[in-house]
C-alpha cells in the first residue's frame, strides 16, 4: 500500500507530466528563436551554451544528473552580475541539495547537452506559443489568484454587492493563504524542472511548489462564496456550483500550463483547500460575530494576527511567500477593525426581512454608480498603497539605520518586510471597508445596504 502511494506521488510529481500538458496545449518546447519567450535577454546570453532540446518520447534519452556541485559550477560560470543574480544562484544550490535525495528525480529523463536538470525557477528551454487562445485563457486563470485580482474583487464585493458575505470570505481566504504558504516553506518541495518544463511565468520564481496556494484559494474563494450565498439569494444552485467549479479548474490548470506547479502541487493544494474550507465554514459566523461585536476585538484580533505573522516558518532562503502571507493577514486585520468600527457607529442596519433575497438585474443607475464607486475608491486605494509603502519603508530604514537605496535587500529582512506589508495593507483594507463607504455616502453614490451587511436577528 505504501509503495503504491509512493509510486503515485512520484508519478504526479514528475515534470514530464507538466511538459506533456504544455505540449498538448500548444507550447512547442525546444523551438529556437521563439517570438513569445519568457526568458529575458540576460538569461538568453547567459544560457546560450546551456540551452537544451527536450524529447519526452525519445527512448534513448539520458538520465539527468542532479547535483549541487553541478548547479554551483553553472552558477560560477555565469556572466551576469548583480545581487539579484547572486540570490538566484544561492537558491539554485539550496534547491539542488533538497532534490538530490528525492528518489523520484531518478526517473526523470531528458536529453540535455550538459546533463543538468535545474529545479530552480530558471527557464532553460526555448519555446513557442502555438495556441494563443489557451495562452491568454490560462494567463487569465493564473491572474485569478494574484494580488491585482484580490485588490479588485474584494473591494467590488464590499462596495457593490454584500459586505456580510465578503467579510467571511476574507477570513477563509486569509487563513488558507497563510497556512498554505507556511506549508510551502516547511515542506520545501521544488517546482517542476526545466528542462523538460517551459517556465512561462516569473512572478513567484523563488517560492517552493507544494502545495499550490493558487489551487488552494481557487477552492476556498469561489466555494466559500457559493456556500455563503446559496441560501441567502435566489439563484440556480446548479449554475452557481458549475461556475465555481469552472473557476477552480481554470486556475489549477493554469498553474500546470505555465510550468509553475506539478500535478502533485496542484492536487495537494486543491485537497488542502477542500479540507480547510470544510473545517472553517462552520466557524465563520462565530468569527464574524466576534469581530463585529466584541468590545476588545480591535485589540485582540490585530495582536493575534501579528503573532501569526511572526510565527511564520524560518526561511532557508528568502522568497515572496512570507511577504504574501503577511499581506493577506494584514488585509484580514484591516477588514476586522474597520468592520468593528462601522458596526459600532451604526453604519450597518439589520434587514427587515430574512433571506433569501431576490437577485435583481442591474439597471443603468446601478451600473453608473458602481463605475463611480470603483473609479473613486480605486484611486483612493492606489494612493493609499503607494503613500504607505513609501512612508513605511522610509521610517523602517531610519529605525534600523539602513540605506534606502538598497531596497531589494532591505525588504528581504524580516524586521522590514513584516511591518512594511502589514501596515500598508491593513490601512488599504481599512479604507475599503470604512473610509471609502463614508466618502461614497458624502457624495451620494453609496450602495443600498438594506440587507447586505448583517443577518436579521
Amino acid at each position: 500500500m505504501l509503495e503504491s502511494i509512493k509510486h503515485l506521488v512520484e508519478q504526479l510529481n514528475n515534470p514530464k507530466l507538466v511538459a506533456s500538458f504544455q505540449d498538448v496545449c500548444g507550447i512547442d518546447i525546444g523551438y529556437k528563436d521563439s517570438g513569445l519567450n519568457s526568458m529575458d535577454e540576460e538569461e538568453e546570453d547567459e544560457d546560450s551554451n546551456n540551452n537544451c532540446d527536450t524529447d519526452l518520447t525519445d527512448s534513448g534519452a539520458e538520465d539527468a544528473s542532479i547535483t549541487a556541485a553541478a548547479v554551483r559550477r553553472r552558477a560560477q560560470s555565469s556572466t551576469a552580475g548583480g545581487k539579484q543574480q547572486q540570490q538566484k544562484n544561492k537558491i539554485h544550490s539550496a534547491v539542488a541539495e533538497d532534490v538530490k535525495s528525492q528518489s523520484w528525480t531518478d526517473s526523470v529523463k531528458c536529453r540535455v547537452q550538459n546533463t543538468l536538470m535545474d529545479y530552480s525557477m530558471r527557464n532553460n528551454v526555448d519555446y513557442k506559443i502555438k495556441n494563443l487562445f489557451l495562452y491568454h485563457l490560462f494567463t487569465f486563470g493564473a491572474m485569478l489568484g494574484n494580488e491585482e485580482f484580490n485588490c479588485t474583487f474584494f473591494p467590488y464585493w464590499f462596495w457593490n454587492v454584500d459586505g456580510y458575505v465578503c467579510r467571511r470570505v476574507v477570513i477563509a481566504w486569509g487563513f488558507s493563504m497563510w497556512f498554505g504558504q507556511a506549508l510551502k516553506d516547511l515542506i520545501r518541495s521544488p517546482r517542476p524542472a526545466s528542462p523538460p518544463v517551459a517556465k512561462l511565468e516569473r512572478r513567484y520564481e523563488l517560492e517552493y511548489g507544494f502545495p499550490s496556494t493558487h489551487a488552494t484559494t481557487a477552492i476556498v474563494v469561489p466555494f466559500s462564496l457559493f456556500l455563503l450565498t446559496r441560501n441567502r439569494y435566489l439563484y440556480s444552485t446548479e449554475l452557481g456550483f458549475l461556475l465555481c467549479s469552472m473557476w477552480s479548474v481554470l486556475v489549477c490548470l493554469s498553474r500546470i500550463y505555465l510550468g509553475m506547479h506539478s500535478v502533485l502541487d496542484v492536487t495537494g493544494g486543491a485537497l488542502f483547500g477542500v479540507a480547510f474550507l470544510a473545517g472553517i465554514s462552520p466557524l465563520l459566523d462565530s468569527m464574524d460575530n466576534f469581530q463585529l461585536t466584541h468590545p476588545w476585538a480591535p485589540v485582540i484580533i490585530p495582536l493575534v494576527l501579528l503573532l501569526l505573522c511572526c510565527s511564520y516558518p524560518k526561511l532557508d532562503q528568502w522568497n515572496s511567500a512570507r511577504g504574501d502571507s503577511s499581506m493577506t493577514v494584514a488585509v484580514m486585520c484591516g477588514v476586522s477593525v474597520a468592520s468593528w468600527l462601522a458596526y459600532r457607529q451604526g453604519f450597518y442596519n439589520r434587514p427587515p426581512a430574512p433571506p433569501p433575497y431576490a437577485v435583481k438585474f442591474p439597471d443603468l443607475e446601478f451600473l453608473g454608480s458602481t463605475a463611480m464607486r470603483m473609479a473613486l475608491g480605486g484611486t483612493v486605494l492606489i494612493a493609499t498603497r503607494s503613500a504607505m509603502k513609501a512612508l513605511t519603508y522610509r521610517c523602517l530604514c531610519l529605525l534600523y539605520g539602513l540605506d534606502p537605496e538598497e531596497k531589494a535587500a532591505n525588504l528581504q529582512l524580516l524586521q522590514v518586510e513584516l511591518p512594511y506589508k502589514f501596515v500598508t495593507y491593513s490601512l488599504v483594507s481599512f479604507n475599503v471597508v470604512y473610509t471609502c463607504p463614508i466618502l461614497f455616502r458624502r457624495i451620494g453614490i453609496e450602495r443600498i445596504i438594506a440587507f447586505t451587511d448583517l443577518n436579521p436577528i
